[in-house]
């Protein structure tokens, strides 16, 4: 038999030149005989009345040889006829950014394993806007995953979180997407997802994280399968504000927020209401009674907002019930959508689709071809990249990048090293000069958040060539040392919190008069206040003698004393013994090891009281005359030491 094929849509318009040879070449491949009516010819007048005629009753799509059935055809290649789908489109809450950089830096470290966390979409968008699939922080801790709440809907997934950028570019994507399709398509036969439609979605997330750029990249895939069908409307797509009178919308909203779920079914009920059944019971029904399937409309909730064409999660469905469905003649499915305005609630935009379901049972147990990866602001199948380094709050973006070095250590070279310890430790700088300098950079370079200083003299002109934290301007102004090292570490890292008194510590030898015993009073309750207020306690001025008032008052606080002084080319570093309670008892392991209460301070070799070290002395001995080397030597090893005792389980 030769058929008459009309080249048009179902509006009545040509088809486009390359849809024409689709035509052509499926009717080839089907051996079928055909004459080509071009109803753009004026020749063919009558022709195109009849077309119009009997454009509905004759119009089919090209799929099945069977269907060539009438002397003439229409062939459509038009949207309606084939469902078409919209893809997800990802985004991220930025605090998911934050949570993911401190994961990798402080436990998954190394370590590029596949790690389960999720994401979810909702069905409240926004007329043209995407179908969005969003990820936050709360996404790798299953304890926070949310319930279908305020149109919020899970969905699990696998984050692949690789080391390098030359790791990420050769990924082998497609073995990617085929495992995870196949845990999808493994919930799909054996029945999980009718059960549990939560299972319809899954998505794979591919990530490299530059850390010191503050640029990621990344790469979602959310599987579908590519089944040997096509999803074929028996009736254009509706709103079920078409479709549906408004008694029935609004029995059909009452009742599906008593139940959100992914997806679910509504059997039809006599008296005009509907009763939610599971999606196992309702293809059991179905099965069971095929020639029912007007009874039941499955119900998903859809991400998109396109007025024709349903999101991902509908594809997934669809698929699910293909496979499941065996004679089935018409398949009922609302795309759930809704949308809150001015307090109310507005549902009528929700899609109806009727569809002819055609079986695809007998794919064997192989996971069928999938595709899914998103495409890249290119629409072209790639990565994309997020740089949040400028648009990051700049203080936030130091905190984080301070600890980067540091958290690297416990990656390969130290993964036991306790650094919380020293970012909550409060050291306590007697002296603001060349050791105080370069202590106090050495501690931020270790975490250290808090430090005090306290010093009595001011910046000269000879100091900021050595002491590290002062500047030619700081010297002009003749600011005070503690107050200007303070102020410096600030500008260093705005996170860190530090202050400077200008505080003369009482000394021995030193004569107090009568008008100043009140004022070394009030310096002596001061500073055993902050020595009482610190969990370490520095001592780096450049006299014997200033030393001897914080190391009592530090004894009898049982602080953490370290002292630091230095020569022309030696140096000599001490922690203090710590005077013992009497309820310290170590452990048997520690017994031959030497007791802090045994260690000596900086004055037990003296055989007489300190006394005033500076009187009667030439310039070059009143000035700490030193190879200007050491005291960043001797300045590292103290912070080197304190980082030692803060790692034994007994400090």
């Amino acid at each position: 038999m030769t058929i008459k094929v009309y080249m048009t849509n179902i509006a009545g318009n040509q088809l486009t030149i390359g849809n024409q040879r689709k035509v052509k070449h499926i009717l080839d491949a089907n051996k079928i005989d055909y004459v080509d009516i071009d109803i753009s010819d004026p020749k063919n007048v009558a022709e195109k009345e009849f077309l119009q005629r009997t454009l509905s009753p004759i119009n089919k799509t090209l799929h099945l040889p069977q269907i060539f059935n009438n002397e003439e055809y229409c062939c459509d290649f038009d949207d309606m006829t084939t469902l078409k789908f919209v893809p997800y489109s990802s985004a991220f809450d930025t605090g998911f950014w934050h949570e993911l950089t401190r994961r990798k830096l402080e436990i998954y470290r190394l370590d590029s394993s596949n790690q389960s966390i999720f994401g979810y979409y909702a069905n409240d968008a926004n007329d043209n806007m995407p179908a969005l699939f969003n990820v936050d922080h709360q996404c790798f801790d299953e304890n926070n995953k949310i319930s279908n709440q305020q149109q919020l809907y899970s969905v699990n997934g696998t984050l692949k979180l690789v080391n390098t950028i030359e790791e990420f570019k050769t990924f082998d994507i497609d073995s990617a997407l085929k495992t995870e399709s196949s845990l999808l398509w493994n919930d799909f036969v054996q029945g999980g997802t009718l059960e549990n439609p939560q299972k319809l979605n899954r998505f794979y997330l591919l990530i490299f994280a530059d850390l010191k750029k503050y640029i990621y990249h990344y790469w979602f895939a959310f599987p579908t399968f590519l089944v040997p069908t096509a999803f074929n409307l028996l009736s254009p797509v509706k709103s079920i504000g078409e479709q549906f009178p408004s008694d029935e919308i609004g029995a059909i909203t009452k009742t599906l927020e008593a139940n959100r779920l992914h997806a679910c079914c509504l059997h039809r009920q006599q008296n005009s209401s509907f009763a939610v059944i599971n999606l196992k019971q309702a293809v059991d029904n179905l099965n069971e009674k095929p020639q029912s399937a007007s009874e039941y409309i499955f119900i998903v909730n859809d991400p998109s907002t396109d007025p024709a064409h349903p999101g991902w999660p509908v594809r997934n469905l669809l698929t699910l019930l293909y496979y499941h469905l065996r004679s089935v003649e018409q398949l009922n499915v609302i795309c759930w959508r809704e949308r809150f305005r001015d307090g109310q609630q507005y549902v009528n935009h929700s899609l109806y689709l009727q569809l002819k379901p055609e079986s695809i049972s007998n794919i064997d147990d192989t996971v069928p071809p999938s595709a899914g990866w998103e495409k890249n602001e290119r629409q072209r199948l790639g990565s994309r990249q997020v740089n949040l380094s400028t648009s990051m709050n700049p203080v936030h973006l130091a905190e984080t990048a301070v600890g980067l070095n540091l958290k690297l250590m416990k990656w390969r070279l130290a993964p036991e090293i306790d650094l919380e310890s020293l970012e909550t430790m409060r050291c306590l700088l007697l002296g603001a000069g060349t050791l105080g300098c370069n202590v106090a950079r050495c501690l931020m370079a270790w975490g250290v958040k808090h430090i005090t200083f306290v010093d009595n003299s001011r910046i000269s002109y000879s100091n900021p060539v050595r002491q590290t934290l002062f500047t030619f301007q700081d010297s002009c102004e003749n600011r005070p040392k503690a107050q200007a090292a303070a102020d410096a570490l600030k500008a260093i890292y705005p996170g860190i919190k530090s202050i400077g008194y200008d505080l003369t510590i009482p000394m021995p030898g030193h004569a107090v008069g009568e008008s100043t015993i009140e004022k070394v009073k009030e310096d002596v309750n001061f500073l055993h206040d902050l020595i009482r207020q610190h969990d370490v306690l520095f001592l780096l001025t450049d006299s014997r003698e200033s030393r001897w008032l914080p190391t009592v008052i530090g004894a009898a606080e049982q602080k953490l004393v370290l002292c630091c002084a230095v020569g022309f080319d030696s140096y000599v570093i001490i922690r203090h013994g710590v005077p013992a309670k009497e309820s310290d008892t170590p452990p048997t392991r520690y017994k031959n090891f030497l007791r802090g209460d045994k260690l000596g301070c900086y004055f037990c070799n003296d055989i007489v009281a300190p006394g005033d070290s500076s009187i009667d002395r030439t310039l070059d001995q009143q000035c700490t005359v030193t190879r200007p080397g050491i005291s960043m030597m001797a300045s590292a090893l103290s912070v080197e030491l304190l980082v030692s005792i803060m790692q034994h389980p007994l400090r």
